[in-house]
């Protein structure tokens, strides 16, 4: 459950940090620059923590007693950012 946690905090860090380089690109405030950095920092070592303990779940096999499956939560939050490697696997098709 921690795990799952960990990794929304992942997701949420990762959209504030497009949110304050889309905020940083229209303003110029410098303080927004190096919360971005930081939180895309943040972000990308709780996704590399979280993305080794995922796949070792996946690897095992499921236990019929759990009804909840609370990484379906992090999958939800992570839909936008599977369509948009799926367009830019397109787009590159077209001018390749």
């Amino acid at each position: 459950m921690i795990l799952v946690l960990l990794r929304l905090l992942a997701d949420i860090l990762l959209y504030l940090t497009l949110g304050l380089l889309v905020y940083w690109y229209f303003t110029e405030d410098i303080t927004a620059l190096f919360s971005a950095i930081a939180s895309g920092i943040i972000s990308a070592l709780l996704f590399i923590f979280t993305s080794d303990i995922r796949q070792s779940r996946r690897q095992r096999n499921r236990n019929a007693d759990v009804i909840w499956d609370w990484w379906f939560y992090a999958d939800i939050l992570e839909i936008p950012f599977y369509f948009i490697g799926w367009l830019f696997k397109r787009l590159w098709r077209i001018f390749d």
